[in-house]
């Protein structure tokens, strides 16, 4: 099973919204392939991880993308890579 995480502002921004509902849709339909984790604002997480801006993706704990909401399909082939 792989881990999305992604990495929010709070307020969210446009490209952070967009994310939240997309790590939805992935996680509706992957099912149980995944487990996904949502970290809104500042929090312990973003600095564990090496998170300096948002929007963020980490996939199996290795930051995917950083300062931009992914493609559907840009996300779908990164966790395709990490097995999911």
């Amino acid at each position: 099973m792989a881990k999305l995480e992604v990495f929010t502002a709070e307020p969210p921004c446009p490209g952070c919204l967009k994310l939240l509902e997309l790590a939805d849709k992935i996680k509706e339909e992957y099912g149980d392939r995944i487990e996904v984790v949502k970290h809104i604002g500042p929090c312990e997480e973003f600095t564990k991880c090496g998170i300096t801006v948002v929007p963020a993706v980490v996939i199996d704990e290795k930051i995917k993308l950083m300062g931009v909401c992914p493609s559907e399909k840009t996300l779908k082939t990164a966790l395709w890579e990490a097995g999911a």
